[in-house]
């Protein structure tokens, strides 16, 4: 990949370095005891990426102002480091920690994901939540949670926005479920796009399992080359409405300023990697 592109990043010769992990950028918020593990490279190819747009942690005051970003000026540059398995436990050592999210492009990707888990939850005790686009299913014996991105279930729009099938999405979200592991489900609503029809058509798959699957709909905002515009309150509250008539628990995200600030944060993060 070139240095502005979305596509996957060479990583480090793992022959010079075998315990060089995926691993770019740790944030971590203080008040909650919470580190934010961010992953880079991906197995899709999502035309509404936010690392199209930025690919550290949001929430760190130099990135407050994303959503007012032009979204068509160049990508971020991809990553200039990256962490080895020890490089993450000592970064992590320096601070108090109950809980580790997985973060950025596709964790499960990762050569040493389950060691990184393992690790994790021998040394720190913590609770785990996975972010994964489901692609590929990993030994979760060590993650307590799994946040599951369906993109899309109509098989043309999924593949259309990812460039990939998504019938093995589709099975590893049921064997996840049929696991027992904890899950949560989440989906991007674009106006026009993945829009009120599709919000209807992911809730009732999910209720399909079980009508107690949390699902949480992100409202998109402009990033890459695309033509979508961001989604307005009213839309955001219509599409809440369309899942709950499917599901027992629907929420929204939506950034409703340009203009954030520090107090407009729940918590304050900062980085550490």
């Amino acid at each position: 990949m070139t240095a502005n592109s979305h596509t996957p990043r060479i990583m480090p010769d793992r022959q010079t370095n075998p315990y060089m992990t995926n691993v770019y950028h740790i944030a971590y918020a203080p008040g909650i005891k919470k580190a934010y593990l961010f992953h880079w490279n991906c197995n899709l190819k999502c035309r509404g990426c936010l690392c199209k747009k930025e690919i550290n942690c949001l929430a760190l005051e130099e990135n407050l102002d994303v959503v007012a970003r032009d979204p068509h000026l160049a990508p971020p540059r991809g990553p200039e480091s990256f962490l080895s398995l020890n490089g993450i436990m000592e970064t992590l050592r320096k601070v108090e920690l109950k809980e580790v999210l997985f973060e950025g492009q596709e964790a499960t990707i990762d050569p040493h994901f389950e060691e990184i888990c393992r690790r994790l939850k021998s040394e720190f005790g913590v609770y785990i939540t996975l972010n994964t686009n489901g692609l590929k299913l990993p030994d979760l014996a060590n993650v307590d949670e799994v946040v599951f991105s369906l993109k899309a279930v109509t098989p043309e729009l999924y593949l259309d926005y990812t460039e990939v099938p998504n019938t093995k999405m589709l099975k590893n979200f049921e064997a996840i479920f049929r696991s027992g592991k904890k899950l949560r489900a989440e989906m991007v609503f674009i106006p026009g796009y993945i829009d009120m029809a599709e919000t209807e058509a992911i809730a009732r798959h999910i209720a399909r399992l079980s009508p107690n699957i949390p699902l949480r709909i992100d409202a998109y905002f402009e990033c890459g080359d695309n033509t979508w515009r961001r989604a307005t309150p009213e839309e955001m509250s219509q599409a809440v409405a369309l899942a709950k008539k499917h599901l027992n628990t629907v929420t929204c995200t939506q950034q409703t300023t340009d203009n954030l600030d520090k107090k407009d944060l729940f918590f304050e993060v900062k980085r550490l990697f």
